[in-house]
């Protein structure tokens, strides 16, 4: 038996269940799809943690979009935390080229583009359904990335979170942000410094 009939075997049974199951892509052997060598991810297990990583350009994009096609294929509903908006192009239909069908070649599948079902959420007043959230349930890190604050002002940021956290005091919305970066900021200063210590970004309080 060769390399590579030997490899489509091990594929093969390393990739057979008995459950539902979608198909991702196929192996590749010397840097050479096989196939017949197909690669498949059960259904049940999509509610597990994974991670996508790779270079730029590499398909890390296009491989979150395939799986939630396939996801709503099979009535899964899938929710995407598209900050840049790489992922929102499975709302349209895509287009046939000369990439796409050497791919589907090498793949030994069919390619029909169509749209999928997309509902996009907003955090602005753009078209889409308004996402409503409190300002405690953002949390540092995203509020930080959608102000595109810098280091010191990440710091401010996670310092009030902190504060607010420890006093019991809800951040319903951004007045009771400014309220709190004030405080810390003037009166309330002296014990911040004291409890947390001193914060760069509060020796010069915004005007």
């Amino acid at each position: 038996m060769g390399d590579g009939a030997k490899f489509q075997q091990v594929m093969k049974e390393g990739y057979s269940f008995k459950t539902n199951a979608f198909r991702i892509g196929v192996g590749m052997l010397d840097g050479k799809t096989v196939t017949g060598a197909d690669v498949f991810i059960p259904l049940k297990t999509m509610n597990r943690h994974g991670l996508i990583a790779g270079a730029t350009g590499t398909g890390k994009t296009k491989t979150l979009q395939l799986i939630s096609e396939y996801l709503s294929d099979n009535s899964v509903p899938v929710l995407l935390m598209d900050i840049k908006g790489d992922l929102s192009g499975i709302a349209a239909a895509g287009v046939v080229n000369d990439k796409t069908n050497e791919r589907c070649q090498k793949l030994n599948i069919q390619y029909k583009p169509v749209s999928f079902p997309v509902d996009l959420l907003t955090l602005s007043n753009q078209k889409g359904v308004r996402l409503r959230a409190t300002v405690s349930e953002f949390g540092p890190v995203l509020l930080s990335k959608i102000l595109d604050l810098n280091d010191t002002q990440e710091s401010l940021v996670a310092l009030i979170y902190k504060y607010c956290d420890d006093n019991k005091l809800p951040l319903l919305d951004l007045k009771d942000f400014i309220k709190v970066l004030q405080f810390i900021s003037n009166e309330g200063k002296a014990d911040v410094e004291k409890t947390y210590g001193k914060n760069q970004s509060l020796r010069s309080p915004p005007s």
